[in-house]
């Protein structure tokens, strides 16, 4: 796909190149975030749009870290109109669209990251406790 689904310029550049720490910002990432969204598509079933900003609040900062634009663009959006609390506009096409985004941002992070899969294989790109010989956490940075 010729989209980037993340970009970790700017965490590279907080921690000057602290690969432990990026790899704790990606766990934090993927324990909160998708619950986070969870819970807004959750809320958006039962009717109580007005309540999502928080949540998009919430999941806003940790998504701009790791540059993930397109599903920021959404998550922006969802927290003003929920907060403006006038009309739910477009909520639900953009939280089909943030889901998407997220999915296929974490599809990304862990097929970079080495994630093993179901079968126990280990997949290509950068493990989870650092990165392979010949590699440099430098390669994580994009996808």
């Amino acid at each position: 796909m010729s989209s980037v689904h993340y970009n970790l310029d700017y965490l590279q550049q907080v921690f000057q190149g602290n690969d432990a720490m990026v790899r704790r910002i990606l766990d934090l990432f993927e324990e909160q975030v998708p619950g986070y969204l969870a819970e807004m598509e959750v809320r958006w079933q039962r009717g109580e749009w007005r309540k999502l900003h928080p949540l998009a609040h919430k999941a806003r900062s940790s998504i701009s870290m790791l540059g993930m634009a397109p599903l920021l663009e959404d998550i922006l959006h969802i927290e003003q109109v929920s907060r403006s609390g006038v009309d739910p506009g477009d909520i639900g096409e953009r939280l089909v669209s943030a889901r998407r985004a997220l999915d296929l941002g974490l599809d990304a992070l862990r097929r970079d990251r080495g994630f093993r899969d179901e079968s126990g294989a280990a997949q290509a790109g950068i493990r989870s406790d650092g990165p392979r010989r010949g590699q440099t956490g430098s390669e994580l940075r994009r996808a």
